[in-house]
């Protein structure tokens, strides 16, 4: 391990999210998930969306836009109020915005004027706490200049309570924001469906169904999360407390007195530490992070044996003498993080983020179901299915224990999804039975055709795309289809045509692009590892798309130059084996194929070959089994 890294169970977060969620949806209120301590990350918004929450939050517009990119398909809250010069960016890719300027609402609705747009916004009214807010004798006053406001829609009130002058969430001051709720509706005879009770702070009052009636929204991240202070007993018990799990190498581990020695003064950060206790050696690890990484108050040790004693900006240190010798150099020591912890560790460049979503056990047996997905039909069009079929798929896959079948083919009628294709249908194909894989066949290649590449609602799935091409046209389309897979989860690999502009949009976008300059200099061994693991981490599974243009034409019989300088037979059929190793393959589209221009069927035996590596075909077999 280089430097810390904080573990991220995305099932726990989603656990913990059902729990609140139902706890809430019983006393009638919605739940808006708080994506901010986890920097807006597209994957925890994700578990949180599986976990049933009705909108995603984040007060970072930053952290909104990158929601937003990677496709998350609950609408997205805003929940620091914008500063003027962010406002056309927040009505562009924020759905909701909690204001409590009238300067600023003004602003938003002469952007969203502008850009042909309805924005939502959530009037804040202080309820005691003194940060954002109206007061409230202004309540009615700032209503009636919103609903005079083109552009934007005033969709509720809402309160924040507990952050900054511990001002506790009461049965008082709520009803004082449902009262005011309810006298917006009567004297304007407007729905106003959102009265947000605040966060994590209100879940007592839940707990004890002392929420005011008309209290309908709760804005919950910290609960979620960790299961954080002052969630209450009853909740706390059913909350996993371990979603984030923080850890750290040893650098020194030996046994030295257990109080400093010398003359005494300050610390680097201006302190005057103190110890208590007698002077007894003691049993001392090192651990690589520190205040530039965590707050070490925030941090408890998984082992209750060890104790932080402290940190400077690099290097943390634990008392592990009721370890004894457990830890040695070079092993790890697992924490738990309270938010401030967690808040640092999150934002911090210098600590690694690993996801982890649990998957099913592949099947080692499952129904490849191939479909042709074409533009126009002909009376000489052969479907593709059959064209592989015919040149000897089955015989490939058999053996390795997979059945082909023809979607819908229960004769010898060919079934085809005609472009453009209701995806919905094709995705509820594709996820339906963990033992079937959908092959997808296109004569287009992955830019030219509408490949079902994706996931269902809710669902995290990553791509890897061979493509000769780099653009993010495509994935940007899905994307306003609130479909195709996570982009932070997608990479492009075997590009040979790409331009700057294409090169920083995809970058900007978080979709990593592997060309084939790169392949050539550090070869797929070593590339393919890296690149299952980071588009991987954190999904249910992967879709693989292969455009058949991705190749060295020469491997395929080829001889003229435009289809030179690709991936050789041998880079491609590796690139393959290893996918089917990471247990992560979900779908598989081929696109570029023509069974009219490949007469000889050598094209089909290739892609044949190809998908037989890809579902398990090793070079090193059984004595009986087919050969390579």
């Amino acid at each position: 391990m280089a430097g810390p890294r904080i573990i991220i169970d995305l099932d726990r977060i989603k656990e913990n999210t059902s729990v609140l969620v139902e706890a809430c949806r019983a006393q009638g209120i919605q739940v808006a998930g708080v994506t901010k301590s986890a920097c807006g990350s597209p994957r925890v918004a994700r578990a949180m969306v599986r976990g049933g929450v009705a909108q995603i939050a984040d007060s970072r517009l930053d952290n909104i836009v990158r929601l937003r990119r990677d496709g998350i398909a609950v609408p997205l809250m805003l929940i620091r109020a914008p500063s003027l010069d962010e406002v056309e960016q927040v009505v562009r890719h924020a759905d909701i915005s909690l204001n409590s300027e009238l300067q600023t609402l003004q602003a938003l609705s002469r952007a969203a004027i502008q850009l042909g747009v309805v924005h939502d916004v959530v009037l804040m009214i202080d309820l005691g706490d003194l940060r954002e807010g109206i007061l409230p004798y202004e309540t009615m006053d700032y209503v009636e200049q919103i609903l005079a406001l083109p552009g934007v829609r005033l969709i509720g009130v809402g309160a924040n309570l507990a952050c900054v002058g511990g001002i506790q969430p009461t049965v008082d001051n709520l009803s004082n924001l449902a009262y005011l709720a309810d006298e917006i509706r009567r004297r304007h005879a407007i729905e106003l469906p959102i009265v947000s009770g605040g966060n994590t702070f209100s879940l007592p009052l839940l707990e004890r169904g002392q929420l005011p009636a008309g209290i309908n929204h709760l804005r919950l991240g910290a609960s979620i999360m960790l299961a954080e202070s002052p969630t209450p007993p009853g909740l706390y018990e059913k909350l996993h407390k371990d979603a984030y799990t923080l850890t750290a190498d040893v650098i020194e581990a030996k046994t030295k007195p257990s109080r400093p020695y010398g003359l005494s003064g300050e610390d680097a950060f201006g302190r005057r530490p103190v110890f208590d206790g007698e002077d007894r050696p003691s049993r001392r690890l090192i651990l690589a992070m520190g205040r530039e990484d965590i707050a070490p108050e925030g941090l408890l040790p998984c082992d209750e044996r060890l104790k932080v004693l402290g940190a400077s900006s690099d290097h943390l240190v634990v008392d592990a003498s009721a370890a004894e010798a457990t830890y040695r150099l070079g092993d790890s020591v697992a924490f738990t993080l309270d938010y401030g912890a967690l808040l640092m560790a999150m934002t911090s460049p210098y600590v690694a983020k690993e996801y982890r979503l649990r998957c099913a056990e592949a099947a080692k047996a499952t129904v490849i179901k191939l479909f042709n997905l074409v533009e126009k039909l002909t009376d000489a069009c052969e479907p593709l299915a059959s064209h592989l079929l015919l040149n000897g798929l089955r015989e490939e896959l058999e053996p390795i224990g997979h059945e082909c079948v023809e979607h819908g083919k229960k004769s010898a009628d060919s079934f085809f999804w005609k472009a453009p294709v209701d995806n919905n249908d094709l995705y509820g194909l594709f996820y339906r039975s963990f033992r079937q894989i959908p092959l997808v066949l296109s004569g287009g290649t992955w830019h030219d055709t509408p490949v079902p590449v994706g996931h269902v609602a809710g669902q995290d799935a990553g791509a890897i795309v061979f493509t000769s091409r780099g653009n993010i046209d495509r994935l940007l389309t899905l994307k306003k289809q609130k479909r195709g897979p996570s982009l932070e989860n997608t990479v492009l690999i075997g590009v040979r045509h790409t331009s700057l502009e294409d090169k920083a949009l995809l970058d900007d976008y978080g979709v990593r692009l592997i060309t084939i300059d790169e392949i050539d200099r550090h070869g797929l061994a070593s590339l393919m590892p890296q690149i299952i693991a980071a588009v991987g981490q954190g999904v249910a599974g992967l879709h693989v798309h292969f455009d058949i243009d991705v190749m060295d034409g020469r491997d395929l019989g080829r001889d003229d130059p435009t289809h030179q300088g690709g991936l050789t037979y041998r880079e491609a059929h590796f690139a393959m084996e290893l996918i089917h190793e990471s247990s992560l393959l979900q779908a598989v589209s081929i696109g570029g194929l023509s069974a009219e221009a490949d007469a000889d069927g050598r094209l089909a035996r290739f892609i044949n070959g190809l998908l037989a590596s890809l579902l398990g075909r090793k070079v090193v077999k059984k004595i009986g089994t087919a050969a390579v």
